[in-house]
């Protein structure tokens, strides 16, 4: 048996490796539901009414029904922020601004 001495496993097939649903946009349901998280972790509530979130914000648009809300959109935004929507992209990682971007943007069209 080559390799059993040593430890070494072989790489899983694709087969064998079971992929998370995919969301909008090819986001996994695991991103999705971290970007929950951080949506109420980050209280962009405050700020932002959406339903799934139970968020009744009124300072920043309104997110269920938006047109606009592409996950791209979405990065951009709470990376760069833009007029009283302050930059999140020194505080978040890249990861997690895109499973941020991916909640809102599959929760918000519902």
């Amino acid at each position: 048996m080559a390799g059993a001495a040593t430890g070494d496993v072989a790489p899983a097939g694709p087969e064998a490796q079971a992929a998370a649903p995919a969301g909008p946009e090819g986001a996994s349901a695991d991103a999705i539901a971290k970007g929950r998280e951080l949506f109420n972790n980050w209280s962009c509530g405050t700020c932002h009414a959406l339903k799934d979130a139970d968020a009744s914000g009124h300072v920043g648009p309104a997110l269920d029904g938006n047109p606009h809300l592409t996950e791209a959109f979405i990065v951009d935004r709470v990376t760069n922020g833009q007029g009283p929507m302050p930059a999140f992209g020194g505080q978040l990682s890249e990861e997690e601004i895109t499973e941020l971007a991916a909640y809102i943007h599959q929760v918000a069209a519902k």
